[in-house]
């Protein structure tokens, strides 16, 4: 592996855009268009939403679970739509930021304090880890909800499908007509499980790189105190006031940078937990009440799904926090009158920190999350005693 920051970065990239091609959505190329496989991955969208709507028509009058557990699949579909609408709508933006992402890391590992390049290789590191872990976990449960159902089918005898829509003409009581039913349950169960880890991909990217804005805005003012300590010529204060404009400006970057995702992410982040929250209690009611078996893991890929984004907002909260730290860290003292009141507005900017917001009305963070938890769980103690009575 290398030891440049930016080869590291690339790297992850290169992997980032081989999965998002898969799919047909390389959005961080900025000539994309709609291809072969894009039009197969909107294609299979359209025909569940149909097939599913056809099914539901005829087994509702039967078996009326059957409509409550089509819809708790439903909820990642509607995820789907999102992203896909997400990464269609801001190609433009998307490829800018991966561009001055890139710059970001050819520039500062050129510096001469060896920590800018530690700082840059440990933000590779972190995201990473990341996104092995979110696939990991979309893995688990994508082929867990596969091998569960196909196990559990050849062990009892008893059909019992992955997914809750059936093909038009095809007789899911036939041998043949259940195994090329499951058969393409599993072709939409590995291309959706890709397909929502491609948009993940791009969040986590993006929402990970606060790290880099906020170790560098640390090393800048490291740098600016260093050269505070010793102003005895104008030489020197010159030097001094230049590296508190370019902190300044790294400053207005990092809040345009924020502002950007907002704009991106907000509607993306309040689709996922909203549906995520509410096909969860529908998981469980339907666990309480029938034999769903892929249930189980399917409510195993919910919960991560709900706390993934609410993690990335505590990070990007947590690092413009810092942002504002950093600003107090400055060697006030030391400056001249000037510079110290360019510290003092540089502090009012900083006091309203950059966040993602949920729904418009609340910070996206863990601190949401647990509400959002508080109330999936009043609703799951309320339908446990109403199918006590």
């Amino acid at each position: 592996m290398s030891t440049r920051a930016s080869d590291n970065f690339n790297e992850i990239m290169r992997f980032v855009r081989f999965i998002t091609s898969c799919v047909g959505f390389d959005v961080y190329d900025p000539n994309f268009h709609f291809s072969a496989v894009t039009i197969t991955v909107v294609s299979l969208i359209s025909m569940y939403f149909i097939f599913t709507i056809l099914t539901i028509a005829k087994e509702f009058h039967g078996n009326w679970m059957f409509m409550i557990q089509a819809s708790a699949m439903s909820g990642s579909v509607v995820q789907a739509c999102a992203k896909i609408y997400m990464g269609v709508s801001s190609v433009e933006t998307v490829s800018k930021l991966y561009v001055q992402l890139n710059q970001n890391y050819t520039h500062f590992e050129k510096e001469e304090d060896a920590r800018y390049s530690m700082a840059l290789l440990r933000s590779c590191h972190k995201l990473r880890r990341f996104l092995v872990l979110v696939g990991i976990s979309y893995m688990v449960g994508a082929l867990g909800m596969i091998i569960v159902a196909v196990l559990a089918s050849i062990l009892t005898g008893k059909l019992y499908l992955i997914m809750h829509f059936h093909l038009p003409g095809i007789d899911v009581n036939t041998e043949w007509g259940a195994w090329a039913t499951q058969a393409l349950h599993c072709v939409c169960i590995i291309l959706g499980g890709l397909g929502l880890y491609t948009g993940d991909m791009i969040i986590i990217v993006y929402l990970m790189q606060s790290f880099v804005y906020a170790d560098i805005l640390q090393l800048k003012v490291d740098h600016l105190n260093a050269l505070s300590e010793n102003q005895d010529s104008t030489e020197k204060q010159l030097e001094a006031s230049a590296q508190l404009i370019n902190i300044a400006k790294w400053h207005q970057t990092y809040t345009r940078f924020i502002d950007q995702c907002n704009d991106m992410f907000s509607v993306l982040v309040s689709v996922q937990v909203t549906t995520s929250a509410v096909c969860i209690v529908i998981t469980i009611f339907s666990l309480l009440t029938s034999d769903w078996i892929g249930g189980y893991c399917y409510f195993c890929v919910l919960v991560p799904n709900m706390y993934l984004y609410c993690i990335l907002g505590t990070i990007l909260e947590n690092c413009s926090e810092k942002f504002m730290y950093e600003m107090y860290n400055i060697s006030f003292y030391n400056l001249n009158p000037s510079q110290q009141r360019f510290v003092l507005f540089m502090l009012a900017k900083s006091q309203q920190p950059g966040v993602i917001l949920l729904l418009g009305v609340m910070p996206l963070s863990v601190s949401s999350a647990l509400q959002v938890t508080k109330s999936i769980y009043s609703i799951t103690m309320m339908m446990a005693r109403f199918l006590q009575k």
